[in-house]
């Protein structure tokens, strides 16, 4: 079963959900995470940190390389980008607050359903589609946003 744990940025304001796919990674190999007011003065051109709109995830390198042959890489190629896009760890959903901020906006919509289940269904269906839409704009990561925001790949030796 593929896993996710809460951790917060460094700095303890933020909540990040980090979700684990593929059975592969624990939360081992999150060094740590920082929000937007966070990475400010961050150095941006590292390979054991993936950018997403501001926020960034380091990743231990010792636990990736360990987990390269696991994961399909050579562990002097593996990078905290490729991690991410490839999913092995990456936010629960597109943000890292998805599920809660997620959960909120059903709930609201789902006081419909007691009333009036048409404009509920049309509700949640304009709701799924503004949504996508909304992060597209925003910018994330997984919703294809270019990958501006971090570093390059850097081969580094063990």
């Amino acid at each position: 079963m593929c896993e996710s744990f809460k951790t917060n940025c460094v700095c303890g304001q933020k909540t990040a959900e980090i979700f684990f796919g593929k059975m592969v990674l624990t939360e081992s190999a999150v060094a740590q995470v920082f929000c937007p007011n966070c990475s400010k003065d961050v150095e941006r051109e590292r390979y054991d940190r993936v950018w997403d709109n501001d926020w960034l995830i380091e990743f231990d390198m010792n636990v990736l390389q360990a987990h390269a042959a696991s994961m399909g890489i050579a562990p002097q190629d593996v990078t905290a980008e490729w991690v991410f896009d490839q999913g092995y760890a990456t936010w629960v959903g597109i943000t890292p607050d998805d599920t809660k901020s997620r959960n909120q906006e059903r709930a609201e919509i789902q006081q419909l359903a007691k009333t009036d289940l048409l404009a509920y269904y049309k509700a949640m269906k304009d709701w799924g589609l503004n949504r996508e839409k909304k992060f597209m704009k925003e910018g994330w990561r997984k919703m294809g946003a270019p990958a501006s925001t971090g570093g390059s790949k850097h081969n580094f030796e063990s």
